[in-house]
């Protein structure tokens, strides 16, 4: 069969790259999108303009531009089709419930941890990363237990290219005691966060697997230092665990094919 090979469209990719700059800070003038994306101006405007006419972009009163209301519902087809959060919700819930704290659902992503659901309680946590942000993985719960699902090979290999950023004077930020810290999440079943990204808040986290026995994904439970004690990280260890393991389950995953290595 005849191969093709094709080049990728930049016209393209900058278009893309415009509407991931607005949806990190917005509105914004096309001179810091000029300087962020380094293209000609009449090209940006014209990239707007093409944007805006299709519906993906406003521009605002005082000439910023923004994304658009479509561009939620865009991104909204992706979540309501998310098998992984509509199984996990449930259980998150419950999760919840029983530690009235925020539950996070989270999947590795271009390195960083990418939250994907959460589930929130009346004492909202202002510091919890919102639905579609990211954050580090060398120093967070989430993070770590994700890097749990990697071989000592494959984690030795990924910290090679990974940063490991001092957040707080606690965070881990020599390779070796981080892989020594992840070979113990291997065997206990579950991470925490001591106030290694932020002061004052603590993490517990846990693994959720698919079939294979492949580390997919990471449920949470994230609150203040001074509620989730080291004793109530302790107390509520096993239901997380459990809301992790049936989730898993859910997805096909089983006891049988993790003894055998599968």
């Amino acid at each position: 069969m005849k191969q093709f090979s094709y080049s990728t469209a930049i016209t393209v990719q900058k278009a893309f790259r415009i509407l991931e700059l607005l949806g990190e800070k917005q509105p914004a003038r096309p001179a810091e999108l000029i300087q962020q994306i380094k293209i000609s101006r009449s090209n940006l405007y014209r990239l707007l303009a093409t944007l805006q006419k299709i519906g993906y972009v406003e521009k605002t009163f005082d000439s910023r531009y923004r994304l658009s209301f479509k561009t939620f519902i865009l991104g909204s087809t992706v979540s309501s089709s998310n098998l992984l959060s509509d199984i996990a919700h449930p259980y998150m819930a419950r999760l919840a419930e029983i530690s009235q704290e925020n539950v996070n659902l989270a999947v590795l992503f271009e390195k960083k941890a990418l939250y994907i659901k959460k589930i929130e309680r009346p004492h909202y946590l202002k510091l919890d990363q919102p639905v579609g942000n990211t954050d580090p993985l060398h120093c967070t719960a989430l993070g770590k237990t994700l890097l749990s699902g990697l071989t000592d090979q494959e984690l030795e290999i990924f910290l090679r290219t990974l940063q490991l950023v001092p957040y707080t004077k606690k965070t881990i930020i020599d390779p070796e005691a981080l892989v020594r810290v992840i070979r113990n999440v291997r065997r206990k079943g579950y991470a925490t966060d001591l106030e290694e990204l932020s002061e004052g808040i603590h993490c517990v986290g846990a693994p959720i697997r698919d079939r294979t026995n492949k580390v997919i994904a990471a449920i949470s439970i994230s609150a203040p230092a001074v509620r989730l004690t080291m004793q109530k990280m302790e107390k509520l260890k096993d239901p997380l665990i459990e809301a992790a393991l049936k989730i898993s389950r859910k997805l096909g995953y089983t006891e049988a094919n993790k003894a055998k290595g599968i």
